[in-house]
C-alpha cells in the first residue's frame, strides 16, 4: 500500500512575521499547497492518508478553509485518518464535533487510545487525538497491537524526543513495545532531526509549507510504501516536496565595507550566487567589522530584493573604532567605551551585540550624526 503522511499543516496560520497583504497571500498559498497533496493522494494512486495533528493553527477555522477541506476530502478515492494536535485539539464545540467532512475522513476524538479498520486494505490505523493544549500522559502505555497479521499503523501528534514532554511523550521503550509497522507522527516542522532518534520504523512529517524564518528549507510530506505477509513488513519512504515558497537564512561577512554601495553589491551577489528567486522568502544577517563611519540603511537593501518573495535584512556588524585611543581618552567618547567595555568583551554573543550597537548609538549621537539604523 501507499500512504500520504502529513500534518502540522497549520491552515489559516498568521503569517505575523510578513505585512497584511503578504500574510493573506501566504495564508492563500498554504491552502493550495493542502489542495496539492490531496491531489498528488487522488492521482499517485495513494491507498491511505494521515493527517498527524495541528491541520489548523487554532480551532477557530475559517468558510474558505473549511470550504477546501469538505472539497478536497470528498474528491478522494481513499480513507483519511486525523489524529487532532495541541493546536486543534478534540475540545468540546471543536471543529472535530460538526460532523461537516464526508464519510472517508475519520478522526480520532479522545485521548484514549483506539483504531479504525479498514479491511479492504487489511490495515489498522492506531491513534488518539489530544483533549486540550497539552497532553502529558502517553496513550500507548501498556498497549499492544491486536493483530500482527494486519497493517498495523500508529498516526500520532507527540513527542517522542522527551520522555516528559507536555505535547504527548512518546518514549522510545513505550513505542517499540507498541509494535506499530510504521509510526505517522507529527510535530516537529523541521522532522529530520526527530526522526533520526526515532528507535521505530516510521518518521515525523514536518510541515508542509514554511511558515518563518525558523523553517528554512523545502518542506513537504511523507510518501509511504508499505506491503506485508507472514515473513514480515517491507516498508520504504521518501520525502516529497508540496510547498510554495521556501525560507532561507544567510550571514554575510562584509568586513571592511565602507560604503552602503559595497554592501548592497554582496548582497546581491549573495542572491545571485544562490540561485534565489520569486519562491524564496530570505533573511539575510550583516556580519563582520566595518568603517565607523557607516551607517547601513537595511530598508533600502531590502527594497533591492524584487526579485525575491521577500527580504529582510539585519545588521549584526560592528563598526571599528582604535580600542587603545579610546581605552586613553578622557572625554566623554573614552568614558562611554570604559562603561561598555564588560560587554564589548563578554563571553555572551548577545551581549557583545548589545554592547556594540550602543556604542555606535552614543559615537554617532556625539558626533551629531543620525542614529544608525538597525
Amino acid at each position: 500500500m501507499k500512504i500520504l503522511h502529513t500534518g502540522d499543516v497549520h491552515l489559516d496560520s498568521p503569517f505575523a512575521g510578513l505585512d497584511t497583504s503578504a500574510a493573506r497571500q501566504r495564508r492563500s498559498e498554504l491552502r493550495e499547497t493542502f489542495a496539492s497533496m490531496t491531489t498528488y493522494a487522488r492521482e499517485g494512486g495513494v491507498d491511505l492518508m494521515l493527517i498527524a495533528g495541528d491541520l489548523f493553527d487554532k480551532n477557530y477555522v475559517t468558510r474558505d478553509t473549511i470550504a477546501l477541506l469538505r472539497r478536497e476530502f470528498a474528491k478522494l478515492d481513499c480513507p483519511v485518518v486525523i489524529a487532532p494536535g495541541n493546536h486543534d485539539p478534540a475540545e468540546e464545540k471543536s471543529i472535530w464535533e460538526k460532523n461537516i467532512f464526508s464519510d472517508n475522513v475519520f478522526v480520532f476524538s479522545s485521548a484514549d487510545l483506539s483504531y479504525f479498520s479498514f479491511p479492504q486494505l487489511r490495515c489498522r490505523v492506531y491513534g488518539y487525538a489530544f483533549p486540550g493544549p497539552s497532553l502529558r500522559t502517553c496513550p500507548l502505555e501498556g498497549r499492544r497491537i491486536e493483530d500482527a497479521s494486519w497493517i498495523n499503523i500508529l498516526c500520532a501528534h507527540g513527542d517522542a524526543t522527551s520522555p516528559i514532554s507536555t505535547y504527548g511523550p512518546l518514549p522510545a521503550g513505550v513505542l517499540e513495545a507498541f509494535g506499530a509497522d510504521y509510526c505517522a507522527l507529527g510535530h516537529f516542522h523541521n522532522p529530520e532531526n526527530a526522526t533520526a532518534a526515532l528507535t521505530v520504523p516510521g518518521a515525523y512529517c514536518g510541515c508542509p509549507e514554511g511558515r518563518d524564518f525558523g523553517e528554512t528549507g523545502s518542506k513537504g510530506a511523507v510518501l509511504v510504501s508499505l506491503e506485508k505477509d507472514e515473513k514480515g513488513a517491507r516498508l520504504s519512504w521518501e520525502r516529497l516536496r508540496f510547498c510554495r515558497k521556501i525560507y532561507e537564512t544567510r550571514t554575510l561577512n562584509i568586513d571592511g565595507a565602507a560604503q552602503q554601495e559595497e554592501v548592497a553589491a554582496a548582497v546581491h551577489t549573495l542572491i545571485q550566487k544562490e540561485n534565489f528567486d520569486k519562491d524564496t522568502l530570505l533573511r539575510i544577517t550583516l556580519q563582520g567589522n566595518i568603517e565607523s563611519n557607516l551607517s547601513i540603511d537595511t530598508t533600502a537593501l531590502e527594497a533591492a530584493g524584487a526579485e525575491l518573495a521577500h527580504l529582510e535584512v539585519r545588521d549584526a556588524t560592528v563598526p571599528t573604532w582604535n580600542a587603545a585611543a579610546l581605552l586613553q581618552d578622557q572625554g566623554m567618547r573614552g568614558e562611554l567605551y570604559r562603561v561598555l567595555l564588560p560587554k564589548l568583551e563578554s563571553a555572551d554573543p548577545a551581549e557583545r551585540e548589545t554592547g556594540s550597537r550602543a556604542l555606535r548609538y552614543a559615537m554617532a549621537a556625539l558626533a551629531g550624526e543620525e542614529l544608525p539604523a538597525d
